[in-house]
């Protein structure tokens, strides 16, 4: 329960942040009268920001479920399981406000633009980029082959 609290409140913690600068940039660039700007940007935009988000997110948890000092958790022995664990606990985090936004937002029509949470869209590609970085930095980690064990 607690590894769930802690994944929970880093990756709150990101979603708020990475959400704050998608906003600032999506208006910037829906201000300023750029050549070439195309109904494709606020989706590259929220992609960009889930992935750094994701692997923020894991790396956080991971190192704050593992309780590490010093050294990398992400070297450890156990790194894969502990980053087993953010993961799951992120994706339910992830889907339990996907439904949370559904009920309040989605179901109802609501027109919001290109802006997480308002727009499903943009708030669904920003999610899978989440829990697709998540899931890329999860299998990424573990001891290096051939390395000694500490």
């Amino acid at each position: 329960m607690l590894a769930f609290l802690k994944t929970a409140a880093i990756l709150l913690l990101c979603l708020m942040l990475a959400d704050l600068v998608g906003v600032i940039v999506c208006l910037v660039f829906d201000v300023a009268p750029l050549r070439g700007s195309s109904s494709a940007l606020p989706y590259a935009i929220w992609f960009v920001l889930g992935v750094f988000s994701g692997f923020i997110a894991l790396n956080g948890a991971g190192g704050w479920i593992a309780g590490t000092g010093d050294a990398d958790w992400s070297e450890r022995p156990e790194a894969r399981r502990i980053a087993t664990t953010a993961l799951a606990c992120g994706t339910i985090v992830l889907a339990a406000l996907s439904l949370l936004f559904w009920r309040v937002f989605w179901s109802r029509g609501v027109i919001g633009g290109y802006y997480v949470p308002d727009s499903m869209t943009h708030t669904l590609t920003f999610f899978a980029a989440v829990l697709g970085a998540m899931t890329l930095a999860r299998a990424l980690i573990g001891p290096k082959p051939g390395a000694p064990a500490p």
